[in-house]
């Protein structure tokens, strides 16, 4: 007899995704939300393959965000993204992940951790988790993962498989955790009893291409002002990159969004009300409600017109389908040490100082916001020297907001809108 696999939060989050795609095309109007009714649609097939080839007897690879995930398009495997499954169910759902939080913290794990991998951990204790076949980690860009997914393989007894990534960024580096990953696919394939695809690889890697081109264009149309895109874009994107990596949707998505933005930008209008304020978030966008950026863009008329993890500062991969899998295996391992958070967390700290001054100058904002994520301790140490740069070089202030970007019992939504506006009110 066949055993039944547990699908576990992924059937949640795909009749999630099936129920608000039904109510945002029914109630809202054809031109509202546009970001978010491209999202829901790519965004409900993923998870609709995702169940379906769980279903089907497919391995459940379980991955840490910081992986270029296009890699595991090298296995016919169901490749799951830990951190993108815990702040999607805090982005729509009223409880989000809080109850997964409380298991956790019930089982003994630090409150001040991580909660996007603290929701998965909570998860995992209920017995219709997932039934992950094998998880992959790279050693970056924090201690919560190295950590916290130590659960995972001492106590859940899952294969876990961690790729090295070497402090310094440069050639030796690059080679070095190219080897790293050469040999954690050689690892899972032996775990998962299959051989490479190389065909498949390409494929996944060609497609990849093609949406960094169309985020970096889109970035450029955000510059104009007024910006073009809802500020919605930049929790979305967060969730896009993770959790669509190998998948056609990923170049799909950005694809329209970028049509969208040369639309816009040609006819002069912009998304919501009057764009009076054009702010920079350094840091992550608050994931636990998906409302907050609509109160932004209407209500307080300030526009987040980035935030860390829409900016790439690598290049695609060109010509996959013909160069050497070498070659590609080397691009994923210079894109993996250069992936937003991980960049700027892994690295000296004048790579986050250097990158936050640039994106503000590039996108010409009024004044950045900085959250404050209570698990990202590596963080800390820069929220002043971060102010201070930008006031000496851009002579622009920013407001920092204490955090957990997953749980809003930590800070409300209501006293987050209360800071951001007398923030307006005082210093700008």
């Amino acid at each position: 007899m066949t055993k039944v696999r547990k699908v576990g939060p992924m059937e949640i989050l795909h009749e999630g995704a099936r129920q608000t795609l039904d109510l945002v095309e029914g109630a809202i109007p054809r031109q509202e939300l546009r970001v978010l009714k491209t999202f829901l649609k790519c965004y409900e097939r993923v998870l609709k393959r995702h169940v379906d080839g769980i279903h089907s007897g497919k391995p459940i690879l379980g991955h840490h965000f910081a992986f270029p995930a296009e890699l595991f398009a090298i296995y016919d495997v169901v490749p799951v993204c830990f951190e993108a499954i815990t702040y999607l169910l805090s982005a729509m759902f009223a409880e989000g992940a809080e109850p997964y939080y409380d298991l956790a913290h019930a089982y003994g794990h630090p409150y001040h951790s991580c909660t996007s991998q603290k929701g998965v951990m909570g998860m995992a204790l209920k017995e219709e988790f997932m039934d992950v076949d094998v998880i992959a980690i790279p050693s970056a860009p924090c201690d919560n993962t190295v950590a916290t997914y130590q659960f995972f393989s001492e106590i859940k007894k899952v294969p876990t498989i961690v790729a090295d990534m070497p402090y310094h960024h440069d050639e030796r580096g690059y080679e070095y955790y190219t080897n790293e990953l050469e040999h954690m696919t050689s690892e899972l394939g032996s775990i998962i009893n299959q051989e490479p695809n190389y065909k498949r690889l390409r494929h996944a890697v060609s497609d990849s291409s093609k949406a960094i081109e169309y985020l970096a264009e889109i970035n450029d149309l955000r510059a104009v002002k007024p910006c073009p895109i809802e500020s919605i874009f930049n929790p979305i994107g967060s969730a896009v990159q993770n959790f669509f990596a190998g998948q056609p949707e990923k170049e799909q998505y950005y694809r329209e969004i970028r049509d969208l933005a040369r639309s816009r930008v040609k006819k002069g209008i912009s998304y919501g009300g009057e764009e009076r304020i054009r702010s920079y978030w350094p840091y992550m966008s608050v994931f636990f409600d998906i409302s907050f950026c609509e109160w932004m863009d209407r209500d307080l008329g300030m526009t987040a017109v980035s935030d860390l993890f829409n900016y790439f500062f690598f290049d695609p991969i060109y010509n996959a389908e013909k160069i050497p899998i070498r070659e590609i295996y080397k691009g994923l391992a210079m894109q993996s040490m250069d992936y937003p958070m991980v960049r700027q967390s892994e690295r000296f700290l004048d790579t986050f100082l250097d990158d936050t001054v640039f994106l503000a100058k590039k996108f010409d904002v009024d004044c950045a916001i900085f959250s404050a994520h209570i698990g990202c301790k590596q963080s800390a140490g820069l929220y002043q020297l971060i102010r201070e740069a930008l006031r000496d070089e851009l002579g622009i202030p920013m407001l920092i907001i204490e955090i957990d970007i997953g749980d809003k019992r930590f800070a409300s939504i209501e006293s987050i809108k209360e800071k951001i506006t007398e923030f307006t009110k005082t210093l700008m």
